[in-house]
């Protein structure tokens, strides 16, 4: 089997990046897709996967005469960060934002791109999440709760896959990526089944739990009438 790293073109939708480079090595083989949507690259990420990543990057960047910078996005995907990482934007006059990490890394990066009408490159250094992926980022407080999210105009230009680099991640991402692929994977048909619940509970003669499910405040006979019939609220 070959090693080299292979080369998906996607439709521009927000369902998926325009570009998937996916492979053993795929950073290494990146070059000309890198340079492609830029020459003045902000690489944003955390300190550990800003070090780990320049191994690869900088002789990319040698390679294509890239004029880099890179911009923490501590201390979190919060809104105190974006600001902050805009300045960096306007001060290196970057024409490609490239995020490189984790879930929150790559969200800040994406989201960063589409406020400043920038291309977009998603470098993931684990399987923990779909953020590489998405049209979607999440923003946080600067202590770590969650605010609210994001939708944005497209998916990622160009998605690096760098199996290595996957590798380098600790066992446990890999099954938190797991979980979140079932639990994304649930999401569309149990919403269906969810919407069409109450419907399916009057036309099969159960109209006290239609009477549940339809609420949100309901009257204790109801949950009483549900635990007479077995079924847990």
């Amino acid at each position: 089997m070959s090693n080299r790293a292979t080369t998906t073109q996607l439709i521009p939708l927000l369902v998926a990046p325009s570009q998937v480079l996916r492979g053993e090595n795929a950073l290494s083989d990146a070059a000309d897709a890198i340079a492609r949507l830029g020459k003045r690259p902000l690489i944003v990420g955390g300190d550990r996967t800003l070090a780990a990543t320049q191994f690869h990057l900088q002789p990319i960047f040698k390679q294509q005469k890239l004029s880099a910078a890179q911009a923490n996005y501590s201390p979190d995907c919060s809104e105190t960060s974006l600001a902050s990482l805009r300045e960096a934007v306007k001060n290196h006059q970057a024409d490609l934002i490239i995020g490189v990490g984790g879930g929150k890394a790559l969200d800040t990066a994406k989201l960063l791109a589409h406020q400043c009408q920038l291309p977009i490159v998603t470098i993931p250094t684990s399987g923990a999440t779909c953020a590489a992926w998405t049209a979607l980022s999440n923003i946080y407080s600067n202590e770590g709760a969650f605010q609210y999210d994001v939708g944005l105009n497209r998916c990622p230009d160009l998605l690096i896959l760098d199996y290595e680099l996957i590798k380098t991640a600790s066992p446990r991402t890999l099954v938190a990526g797991i979980g979140d692929a079932i639990a994304n994977g649930m999401k569309p048909p149990l919403v269906a089944a969810l919407q069409r619940l109450p419907s399916l509970l009057l036309r099969y003669n159960k109209p006290e739990f239609y009477a549940i499910f339809s609420s949100k405040n309901q009257p204790l006979p109801y949950k009483r009438q549900a635990a007479k019939h077995g079924e847990t609220l």
